[in-house]
This record gives structure tokens, sequence and C-alpha cells, in this order.
């Protein structure tokens, strides 16, 4: 846990720098702004589903023993498709905030954590300490979405993964801004 008092700065600072930029991307940038769409008639829908606990929910819904059901296969053929996720109410936008920072924080935990263990306590050349921590980063905000995106649609891979390069480049000039020049022992091995 040596890693953590030695590299708590850049830590905080990325994640830190990272919540800014994510704010600003989609507050700001327009990459983001086609990816929400209205349903139509919606009053209609949200009539339909008034009533339905938070969840996630697919239609057309089925179980895997009646996946292979001609009726099944019909209402899929017909469509639409989709998922449905209901939440328990409305946004808590400072929660939200809140809850996404500390995510950021355990990110660079880890980020953190790879980095102490491949320069073994060493104060790395800059570039080194960039590319370990951008590789690290990078990994976390883009790579891990990509099932998620595979299977429930609704994000585009090009923008996630240009938001994950931006995130990445960042904590990666942190931590090689940050690192602390003499770390006093290496990590037990």
């Amino acid at each position: 846990m040596e890693f953590l008092s030695e590299l708590w700065l850049p830590i905080l600072v990325s994640a830190g720098f990272v919540w800014i930029a994510s704010a600003i991307i989609h507050m700001v940038m327009p990459w983001h702004k086609s990816e929400w769409k209205g349903l139509p008639n919606e009053e209609a829908a949200l009539d339909a589903m008034r009533g339905a606990p938070a969840g996630n929910y697919m239609f057309p819904f089925c179980t895997m023993a009646e996946m292979k059901e001609p009726a099944f296969i019909e209402k899929q053929n017909r469509g639409p498709n989709g998922t449905v996720i209901i939440w328990p109410g409305p946004v808590n936008m400072g929660q939200n905030l809140i809850l996404t920072l500390i995510s950021y924080i355990v990110i660079g935990v880890f980020v953190a954590y790879v980095c102490w263990h491949a320069f073994l306590g060493e104060a790395p050349e800059y570039l080194d300490r960039f590319r370990i921590a951008g590789t690290c980063a990078f990994m976390a905000h883009g790579l891990a979405l990509i099932p998620h995106m595979i299977w429930f649609r609704g994000m585009r891979l090009w923008t996630v993964m240009l938001d994950a390069i931006i995130y990445a480049l960042l904590t990666a000039g942190v931590f090689g801004w940050l690192w602390p020049v003499i770390v006093t022992t290496p990590p037990s091995q």
C-alpha cells in the first residue's frame, strides 16, 4: 500500500482533471449530442411504462428456452428490439457527479498500482511514466465499455474511444508530471 502514500497526488489530480474533462465533453463538445433521442409518441410510451418497477427491460422479451420459438422470432423480426432502463426516480445530479469523481479516483488508484509495480519504486523517465499510466487509463476508460456497447448498443464506439483517449492522455500527463522524484523504498516482492 506504499504506492498510495507515494502517488496520492497524481491519483487525485488526474481524477479531478478527468472529471472536469468529462463535464466539458458531455456539456460542451458536440460528439455526444445526437446519442439520445426522444421516443416517438412519448406520452403513450410513458403511460405504458408507468408503474413498472425500476430495472432493466428487454423487448421483445423471452427466456433462453423461448429464444427459438417461432412466435418470439416473429416478434423480433417485426421489431422494434431494444432495452429500457427504468430508474427508481429522478436523476440526482449531485450524487452522480460525486460517484463519477469517486470512480475516477478508483481508476487512478489502479493506474498508480500498475505503474508502481512496473517501475519497482524507481523514478522512471517522463515518457515511460506517461506510456504505462496512459495505457492503463485507456483500458479502464475505454475498453471496459466495448462489451456493453456490443450487447446494448446505444453508444457509438468512436465517441467512447475518443473520450477514453482524452481521459488517458490527461491521466498519463498527470502521472508523468507528478511522479515523485525520490521514492523511499521499492515495493516488497
